[in-house]
């Protein structure tokens, strides 16, 4: 099935928000809907995106070779990951829902971008102490 690759995946994704984004600048040239309302709706479909991919990550299985660390301390950082992405995404759709339209956007990235950052901290740490224990025990 096309979900099953990552890349399919990623494509479908993409070609959905293309999708998404031309059906509502129609709409929007047709006077059907407002331009915050067509703004609000895509920031409400990238929040849910993010939503959808943090919810996924702690369930991927990755195979043992390619643990950074031992399991149980990669499946808690990968929990703890999603956690975190799941709250910033949370934010960020809550950011296109209610706040005013003005700072909708900056606020939405605000409440987002913090959660992106930890959780690339994790990684590069995790990376960083599986390259030093290779270098080391080799």
């Amino acid at each position: 099935m096309i979900m099953d690759h990552p890349i399919r995946r990623s494509l479908l994704i993409a070609a959905i928000f293309l999708l998404a984004a031309s059906v509502l600048n129609q709409i929007r040239q047709s006077h059907l809907v407002s331009a915050e309302t067509a703004v609000r709706l895509m920031g409400l479909l990238m929040g849910s995106v993010v939503l959808v991919s943090a919810n996924a990550i702690p369930k991927r299985l990755v195979p043992l070779a390619r643990l950074s660390c031992d399991p149980i301390r990669e499946q808690t950082l990968r929990r703890f990951g999603g956690w975190v992405l799941v709250l910033g995404g949370v934010g960020y759709t809550l950011a296109y829902a209610l706040a005013p339209i003005s700072i909708a956007g900056a606020l939405a990235i605000c409440l987002l971008a913090p959660g992106v950052f930890v959780v690339a901290g994790i990684a590069a740490h995790c990376a960083w102490m599986h390259r030093s224990a290779r270098q080391g025990g080799a």
